[in-house]
């Protein structure tokens, strides 16, 4: 069965940006100068733990939105989830956005259809992100967004092309909830971290869609994605040099070190990569190595967990 995603909103929200930073990863940015406007619907589909998916980027210009709700059920029908992306820096279109998604979902009520929402408030940059206005306003905006969470299961992120990790988490969390055991992966990760007091556990398919992780408490946004950035540079050098495994070390900006493993894992036929770090102990760096090495322990329970998933 094909699983129908849409993503949808306003013209100039950023949704072709989003599905290129998610599809191409490695050099989007060049990608991304070279957009045009959506005409129409652009498809493609892609496969995720053994699922097919059909995406859809709707043009989001006001003829074609028009369109689309003249005919919602051709348009939009069968969806199982729509990741709906409004510009946060564009404050005079708030509420032509909101009227747009209200009779979207409009549409959903009277058919008693009920998709997941993914709401993403996107250019949300690295340089507005502490500035007081905009955060006012996107906690207004999402005050305004509950009033839905009566009929559907709605979700909100803050996104940016020049934070992709930030993507990444919201189309991550956002397909997660079309799988109701994914959870238990995130699980498996918090209990290995309590033997090995590692600092993150992630797993992420082929194309970088997380199927769990897991963070030390209180690790900074700063250290993420420091983490994340070495992860992006790691997973090059495995594909470009056909490896199976990447250790390294690295120090956070307080100074503390941390030693890591990259490793590619085959469940079911798919491939994974799995990243496990923890800090080292400078006195003991072979109680270090024994700890990376202990990892091995917990992949054939991953990997039933994996095949549950995809079962």
């Amino acid at each position: 069965m094909v699983q129908k995603i849409a993503f949808l909103g306003l013209d100039n929200a950023g949704k072709t940006s989003i599905i290129t930073a998610i599809t191409e990863r490695f050099g989007f940015e060049d990608e991304v100068a070279k957009l045009i406007p959506t005409r129409r619907v652009d498809r493609d589909t892609f496969k995720f733990l053994g699922i097919e998916f059909t995406r859809m980027d709707f043009g989001g210009q006001e003829y074609y939105r028009e369109d689309y709700l003249k005919k919602p059920e051709k348009f939009l029908g069968g969806t199982d989830l729509i990741y709906y992306v409004i510009d946060a820096q564009d404050y005079k279109r708030y509420i032509e956005s909101l009227d747009y998604l209200d009779q979207i979902l409009l549409f959903f009520k009277e058919e008693q259809s009920y998709p997941r929402i993914a709401v993403l408030f996107h250019k949300f940059d690295p340089q507005i992100v502490k500035e007081k206005e905009i955060n006012r306003k996107i906690l207004t905006l999402k005050q305004n967004l509950a009033k839905y969470s009566q009929a559907f299961d709605i979700f909100f992120f803050e996104t940016s092309i020049y934070d992709i990790k930030s993507v990444m988490d919201a189309f991550s969390s956002g397909l997660s909830l079309l799988f109701d055991k994914m959870e238990m992966i995130s699980h498996l990760f918090a209990e290995i971290s309590k033997n090995y007091n590692s600092i993150l556990i992630a797993l992420f398919d082929s194309r970088g869609i997380t199927i769990g992780e897991y963070y030390r408490p209180h690790l900074q946004l700063q250290e993420k994605l420091k983490i994340y950035d070495i992860y992006i540079t790691v997973q090059k050098r495995i594909i470009a040099e056909n490896r199976d495994l990447f250790e390294f070390s690295e120090k956070f900006e307080s100074g503390e070190r941390f030693s890591g493993i990259v490793e590619v894992l085959n469940f079911g036929g798919m491939e994974f990569y799995l990243l496990f770090i923890i800090l080292e102990e400078e006195e003991n760096l072979e109680k270090t190595i024994n700890i990376l090495d202990k990892i091995e322990a917990a992949k054939p329970e991953m990997e039933n967990l994996i095949l549950q998933l995809i079962q």
